[in-house]
């Protein structure tokens, strides 16, 4: 390896932190009308139609059973049934089937070659929402020069990353249950060959995708008429009953 890229690889083992944060800042936005409920045992369970313009969680327990994300059953992720240019895609139509999409797309986004990123956003973009694919494009684009790469390109041989939700809540953002909201909790880590992994990652980072039942599966989507009705969910612990109350589930392969 040369010094120069040794020096490069370095500088962007120090910088990978700021990949979820930069696409975060485009993709994030904030509100919702209701919680879709995902239980760990109706893997089949259909988007809530009975959305509450509150965003009351349609599935918080009992008074007298509190539970906490920790100790309740983790939500089973489905697999996607295609791949599409380098992504995951073939999701059923179900609250269950969204989370998955999300965490799906999240984890397999290639965040440093633009090339790629462009091919995957293309492919899960709704049909309707053509800005979605520009704004994912542009986030790597900005995160390779915050590491020190030309804006357009493929990621560096010997540098490999690898991201992991690790839990998940779904809201419908209207009352046909097929415009959702899925936040996300995710670890970044990158590995640098020679290097080993990264003893800096990216930990307990939040970030949100919308999406839209669109030409038979999950599509996401940026369009402010649905962004606009995005709210924050309550902060997530895994210790928490008011996190579980508000919906947030452990995933199963988180």
């Amino acid at each position: 390896m040369s010094a120069a890229y040794d020096g490069k690889a370095r500088k962007a083992r120090l910088r990978l932190a700021l990949i979820g944060v930069a696409i975060v800042g485009t993709l994030g936005v904030g509100g919702a009308l209701g919680v879709m409920t995902l239980k760990a045992d109706e893997p089949e369970a259909k988007a809530s139609r009975d959305a509450s313009p509150g965003g009351t969680a349609s599935s918080a327990p009992p008074a007298n059973r509190a539970l906490t994300p920790a100790e309740a059953s983790r939500v089973p992720v489905l697999k996607p049934k295609s791949n599409t240019d380098g992504i995951g895609t073939g999701f059923e139509h179900s609250a269950l089937g969204a989370t998955s999409a999300a965490i799906s797309y999240w984890e397999d986004l290639d965040v440093l070659d633009d090339v790629i990123a462009r091919k995957q956003w293309t492919a899960i973009a709704a049909s309707d929402s053509p800005k979605t694919i520009d704004k994912g494009v542009t986030e790597v684009r900005k995160i390779r020069e915050g590491v020190g790469l030309p804006p357009s390109g493929g990621t560096p041989d010997g540098i490999t990353f690898s991201t992991n939700v690790t839990a998940a809540l779904t809201r419908s953002l209207d009352t046909s249950g097929d415009i959702v909201n899925v936040w996300m909790v995710f670890d970044r880590y990158a590995t640098i060959r020679d290097k080993g992994a990264d003893d800096n990652p990216l930990k307990d980072e939040v970030t949100n995708l919308v999406l839209k039942w669109d030409g038979g599966d999950w599509k996401v989507t940026t369009d402010p008429q649905y962004t606009s009705e995005v709210n924050g969910p309550h902060a997530y612990d895994p210790a928490s009953t008011y996190a579980w109350a508000d919906g947030w589930r452990v995933v199963s392969d988180g």
